[in-house]
C-alpha cells in the first residue's frame, strides 16, 4: 500500500512540474542556452545553467502542495474545519504559490541574463577574431609592399651601379684623354720655349707675394672666395733680349683680363700678377703665360675660387 502511494505521490508531483505554466517557456530558454554555449565551445557555461535549472525544477517539484493529504485513508468520521483554519491555510497556500511564481519570475530572468551574457560573449567573441584577421591581413600586406619595395630598391641601386660604372669608365677615358692632350701640350710649349728663347721654370697661384724675398706665399690650387684677390707667381728663363709676356686671367672659360709684365735677359726672372675677385666669380679660373712676340702660350696654371 505504501509503495502504490509513493507512486501516485510521485506522478502527481511530476504532473504538477508539467502543469506548472513556467515550465515550458523556461525548459525551451534552457535547451537554446545550452545550444549557444556547445556552438560557440563556452563550455564553463554548461555548469552554470544546469545548476539554474535544476534548482528551477526541484522548487517547482519540492514546494508543490502537501500531496499525502491526498492519498491518506478516508476518515470514518468529517472533521469540521472551523472557517478562520480553512481561510489560514488557503492563504499560507496563496502566498506559497506567491512565492513559487517568484522564484520562477526570477529564475526565467536569470536565464534571459545569461542567455544574453552568452550573446554577448559570442559577439565579443566574433569581434575579437575578426580584429586578429584583420591585423594578420595588415600584417601580410605591409610584409608584401615591404618586399616589393626591396625588390625595387636592388633593382634601382643595380641600375645605379650600373651607370656608375660606365660613369667611371667615362671619366677614366676622359681623363687618359686630358692627360694626354696635356703631355702633347707641354711637348708642345717645351718646343716653343726653345724657339722663342723663352720658358717657364715654375708657376704658382698663391694668397699673396714675400715680395722682400721674391717669393710665394701660400700657393694652392683652390682659395675661398674671401681671400679677394689671388697671384700668379712665375719665374722664367729668358736666354734672349728684354721681352714681354702676358698674363692672360680666364674665369669659368671666358677671357677676363690680360697683364703684361717685362721679363730681362736671366735664366730665372721672377715675376707676378694679381686679379681681383668678385664674389660672383666663383669656380674654375686658369691663367695663361703668353710671349707677346711670337704669340706663344708659354705655361698653363689652373686653380678654383670656392665660397667657403
Amino acid at each position: 500500500m505504501d509503495i502504490a502511494t509513493d507512486e501516485i505521490l510521485n506522478n502527481n508531483m511530476f504532473k504538477h512540474l508539467l502543469n506548472d505554466p513556467n515550465f515550458l517557456p523556461i525548459t525551451i530558454i534552457f535547451i537554446a542556452l545550452v545550444l549557444v554555449a556547445i556552438w560557440q565551445k563556452l563550455d564553463r557555461f554548461f555548469i552554470p545553467l544546469a545548476l539554474v535549472y535544476s534548482l528551477y525544477v526541484i522548487i517547482t517539484i519540492v514546494m508543490s502542495p502537501d500531496q499525502k493529504s491526498q492519498f491518506e485513508l478516508p476518515m470514518k468520521e468529517i472533521v469540521k474545519v472551523p472557517v478562520d483554519t480553512l481561510n489560514e491555510v488557503i492563504n499560507i497556500k496563496e502566498s506559497e504559490e506567491a512565492r513559487l511564481a517568484e522564484a520562477a519570475r526570477l529564475a526565467t530572468i536569470e536565464a534571459a541574463r545569461l542567455a544574453e551574457e552568452a550573446a554577448r560573449l559570442s559577439e565579443q567573441a566574433r569581434l575579437v577574431e575578426e580584429a586578429r584577421l584583420a591585423e594578420e591581413a595588415r600584417v601580410a600586406e605591409e610584409a608584401r609592399v615591404a618586399e616589393e619595395v626591396r625588390l625595387d630598391e636592388e633593382v634601382r641601386l643595380d641600375e645605379e651601379a650600373r651607370l656608375a660604372t660606365i660613369e667611371a669608365a667615362r671619366l677614366t677615358e676622359e681623363a687618359r684623354a686630358a692627360s694626354e692632350a696635356r703631355l702633347d701640350e707641354e711637348a708642345r710649349l717645351n718646343e716653343d720655349s726653345v724657339v722663342s728663347g723663352l720658358s717657364v721654370n715654375s708657376i704658382n697661384i698663391c694668397e699673396s707675394i714675400n715680395v722682400s724675398l721674391r717669393k710665394p706665399v701660400n700657393a694652392g690650387k683652390v682659395f675661398p672666395m674671401t681671400l679677394g684677390r689671388v697671384y700668379c707667381y712665375t719665374a722664367i728663363q729668358n736666354t734672349l733680349s728684354e721681352r714681354t709676356i702676358l698674363y692672360e686671367w680666364y674665369f669659368q672659360g671666358n677671357y677676363i683680363d690680360k697683364i703684361p709684365v717685362k721679363v730681362g735677359r736671366s735664366n730665372h726672372w721672377r715675376s707676378w700678377t694679381y686679379k681681383t675677385i668678385a664674389k660672383v666669380q666663383i669656380g674654375e679660373w686658369y691663367v695663361l703665360i703668353r710671349d707677346k712676340e711670337t704669340n706663344i702660350v708659354l705655361e698653363t696654371a689652373y686653380f678654383s675660387i670656392s665660397n667657403e
